[in-house]
């Protein structure tokens, strides 16, 4: 098994320990939705903001994995990469998904733990107060910039080609 793949379920499970622990102090109205001051405007049973948030990391963490499952039956032509025929040729398209697998899972770990820190938040929320926006706006940055980053290392790892002479 990938270490990616490892470090995906990892921080899965991370996730749903949380909710667990979270469960027992949460109180039976949760916030789930906030207006810009971070003040809560609508709210939702214990039970089902617990569901909702395994339903979410799963969901999420399942999405980028199918993602890449999905790939290695896709056709060439469906695909869109630079060099697409030098990274998909039969030698090589294996490996090409193999990578692409991991840097899937990369993407979901990051997604995952934002998704982490955002029902934290709202847990805390819930025990009377607003959402810490203190916290959510710099761990919204650094996640947009992750994806950014991330993007560019994808493009350029594709766009380089090995000189096999």
């Amino acid at each position: 098994m990938r270490r990616t793949r490892v470090l995906l379920l990892g921080v899965v499970l991370v996730s749903l320990v949380e909710a667990a622990r979270q469960w027992n102090s949460a109180p039976g109205r949760i916030p789930s939705h906030f207006d810009a001051a971070g003040s809560p405007n609508a709210w939702s049973s214990r039970g089902e903001f617990f569901a909702f948030q395994v339903a979410v990391t799963l969901g999420v963490a399942a999405l980028f994995v199918g993602i890449a499952w999905l790939l290695k039956s896709t056709p060439a032509r469906l695909i869109n990469v630079p060099n697409k025929s030098y990274w998909l040729a039969p030698e090589r398209r294996g490996e090409t998904m193999d990578r692409l697998a991991s840097s899937f899972e990369v993407f979901a770990c990051a997604t995952v733990l934002l998704l982490l820190v955002v029902f934290e938040l709202t847990s805390l929320a819930g025990r009377g107060g607003t959402l810490d926006t203190s916290v959510f706006l710099p761990v919204l940055v650094l996640y947009l910039v992750f994806s950014a980053v991330w993007t560019v290392v994808l493009i350029r790892t594709f766009a380089n080609v090995r000189n096999e002479r």
